[in-house]
């Protein structure tokens, strides 16, 4: 499963990220998470506020950090 984070790199894009690999530790699965900080591809994906979160092409979460327990109940869905 892609997990992508999108983000420019300021501390909640860093958050958002780092809530993103603990809930892929947790999960136990073999999912792969990305950082995405080119503006281009960010506004090409729909992504109108940072940090945003999508999970197999799909975004779930913008402009807000999820936490590991949300991100954790995608990737279990």
């Amino acid at each position: 499963m892609l997990i992508e984070v999108f983000g420019p790199g300021c501390l909640k894009c860093q958050t958002m990220e780092k809530h993103a690999k603990e809930a892929v530790a947790q999960s136990g699965g073999a999912h792969e998470v990305v950082k995405v900080s080119d503006y281009a591809a960010m506004v090409s994906r729909g992504v109108l506020s940072t940090p945003a979160l999508a999970v197999e092409g799909q975004l779930k979460f913008q402009g807000r950090v999820a936490s590991t327990d949300e991100i954790l109940e995608l990737i279990k869905a």
